[in-house]
């Protein structure tokens, strides 16, 4: 986790995300109004696109201040879900934007437009590759930063508008230079629309896997067993689970101690697992560790006294 205290990391969020959203707006507009004045079916279809970011960045704005709470009597486990859930709807979203987008570029390649675009169409798609980029290393820097998998997201949408915005450039280009390439202005926005649904998947999809309580990769269980071996006295871990709550890991198991040790030093070696797996457990957020008692350990010697 980050290390810095709740109200922190809301702050941060929303400063960053309301310069998205300023940012995104002013984008959007320009290429929405450049799109239209220029003649540009690609550029409209990126400034549809820009303007799906700006809606995430609302539905950020609106979900930071929930998920960033601390737990309490009716979220006992936190709030992080929620944030899961914002980075399933802004995928859910990216994915509806380029359906959109590709129907809209296919009637363009149907019945292309009269005349090429405008110049001013290539100098705004150039001006967005260069904004967009800029924005979403600022915003993934600080989605890493945070662990945050709504700015992640959004961090990811912003790029997509990078790429989208690059075949925009080529498109137009081209279709000013040589008049009988203007069905590539049709072409650009299918290719863009290629893009957004791909961004739009990548995001979705491990929300969803998040959201259906998939369980931790197979290293980091390893790792989670190896932790809680390392402590003094456990003699078996099993029944290992985990599952995800928002980029945090929630684990659960079963530990194996002397069956003769008193029940304060047992429950003693319990807490201690439990602090090391917060501690140094990979991406874990909260432990919740079970105690069993084994065989004792004297009786596991042999007539020797051996172990």
């Amino acid at each position: 986790m980050s290390g810095l205290p709740e109200d922190s990391i809301l702050k941060r969020t929303m400063r960053i995300t309301t310069a998205a959203l300023a940012v995104n707006v002013l984008m959007s507009l320009s290429k929405l109004a450049g799109g239209i004045l220029a003649g540009s079916h690609a550029l409209t279809a990126d400034g549809v696109h820009s303007l799906s970011d700006g809606c995430t960045d609302i539905a950020i704005i609106i979900g930071a201040r929930y998920w960033t709470r601390p737990r309490d009597d009716s979220h006992p486990h936190g709030h992080a879900r929620i944030e899961t859930l914002i980075a399933g709807f802004i995928g859910f979203f990216v994915v509806i934007t380029g359906l959109y987008i590709a129907w809209e570029s296919f009637g363009s390649i149907v019945h292309p437009p009269e005349s090429p675009p405008g110049w001013s169409a290539f100098c705004i798609a150039i001006a967005a590759i260069v904004t967009k980029g800029l924005l979403s290393r600022w915003t993934l820097s600080t989605a890493r930063r945070f662990r945050s998998a709504a700015l992640a997201a959004n961090a990811m949408h912003q790029r997509s508008d990078v790429f989208s915005s690059i075949p925009v450039a080529v498109v137009v280009l081209a279709a000013r230079l040589d008049d009988s390439l203007i069905i590539l202005d049709g072409i650009g926005g299918v290719f863009v629309s290629l893009f957004v649904l791909r961004m739009g998947y990548s995001i979705l999809r491990p929300a969803l896997w998040q959201l259906s309580d998939t369980a931790a990769p197979p290293e980091i269980i390893q790792e989670l067993r190896r932790i809680a071996m390392s402590i003094e006295g456990v003699m078996d871990v099993h029944d290992l689970r985990t599952r995800y709550q928002g980029e945090g890991i929630q684990t659960d198991m079963h530990i194996v101690v002397d069956g003769s040790m008193p029940v304060e030093k047992a429950f003693g070696i319990v807490q201690r697992v439990e602090e090391e797996l917060r501690r140094s457990g990979p991406g874990v957020v909260d432990a919740l560790v079970r105690l069993e008692p084994g065989p004792a350990v004297q009786d596991l010697r042999d007539p020797s006294g051996k172990l």
